[in-house]
């Protein structure tokens, strides 16, 4: 009986896991970064003065958001690159995909938070 290509086992080169690993390192040095610098928009609340209409939930959901949602998804890359690496499927876009998402929810998180003013 002879091995079908589809009984193979799937390869990942090794350089595609040194990149992998390159990536979730930075990845991994810009999210307190990213969460500490999104606790900053707590100061959309320094419009808030006078006869200014703020609304303090909106801004805290923001800061939350903004500084929140780089460790959520940092956890979420983690996860699936080590279930992708047992599977022996291609790694290096998760990383690249985090940074996308996570830069997103971070600007939408700023956005929840100065909407709130005024």
């Amino acid at each position: 009986m002879t091995t079908s290509y589809d009984d193979l086992p799937r390869q990942t080169s090794t350089v595609e896991r040194v990149v992998t690993v390159l990536l979730m390192v930075g990845l991994a040095v810009l999210v307190p970064l990213a969460s500490f610098f999104g606790l900053f928009f707590g100061m959309a609340s320094d419009g808030c003065v006078g006869d200014t209409r703020c609304s303090s939930g909106q801004i805290s959901a923001g800061i939350v958001i903004s500084s929140g949602s780089p460790w959520i998804v940092y956890l979420v890359a983690l996860a699936v690159v080590i279930v992708r690496w047992v599977r022996r499927r291609r790694t290096w876009w998760v990383p690249v995909a985090a940074l996308v998402v996570g830069a997103v929810l971070w600007a939408l998180g700023g956005f929840v938070a100065v909407s709130g003013v005024g």
